[in-house]
C-alpha cells in the first residue's frame, strides 16, 4: 500500500536491499540463530530438540516398560540403567552435526543447549520486533 506521495520501488538491477543491524546483543540471540520461539514456548517446536537426546529418551521409555513387564523392582532398573546408560555415553551418538565438549553434560556437544540443538533453530537476519537487549550481569 502507496502512501500519499510516495513512488512505488521498482524492482531489477537498481533494488535497493536493506540490511537489517546485526542482533549479537540480542537475548534470543545464540551463534548466528534465534531462540526467540523457545523462549517464548519452551518445547512447543519439536524440530529444535536435540536427535540424541530424543534417541535416548525413547530408549529410556522403552526400557522402563521392559523393566515394568519384567516386574523388576526399582533399584534393580535403575542399576540396570546406569549400566546402559553408561554404554550409550562411550557410543557414537550418529549425529553428523555432533561437536565434542568436555563442558557440556551427556551428549557432550557444542550444538546442544539443555534439549534443544542450536543449529535446528531459525537462523538470525539481524534486528527484528522481537529485539530485547542482553541482561548486563
Amino acid at each position: 500500500m502507496l502512501h500519499c506521495g510516495q513512488q512505488p520501488v521498482k524492482r531489477g538491477e537498481n533494488s535497493l536491499k536493506i540490511i537489517r543491524l546485526p542482533a549479537t546483543g540480542c537475548g534470543h540471540f545464540i551463534r548466528g540463530r534465534c531462540l526467540y520461539e523457545e523462549n517464548l514456548n519452551p518445547g512447543y517446536h519439536q524440530g529444535y530438540r536435540c536427535a540424541v537426546l530424543e534417541k535416548l529418551q525413547a530408549f529410556y521409555d522403552s526400557f522402563l516398560t521392559q523393566a515394568d513387564a519384567f516386574g523388576l523392582e526399582e533399584s534393580v532398573a535403575c542399576g540396570i540403567w546406569e549400566k546402559r546408560f553408561g554404554e550409550l555415553c562411550r557410543e557414537d551418538t550418529g549425529c553428523q552435526d555432533h561437536k565434542p565438549d568436555g563442558m557440556n553434560p551427556f551428549p557432550g556437544c557444542q550444538n546442544c543447549l539443555e534439549d534443544v540443538c542450536v543449529l535446528k533453530l531459525p537462523e538470525c537476519l539481524g534486528r527484528c520486533q522481537n529485539f530485547t537487549p542482553k541482561s548486563r550481569g
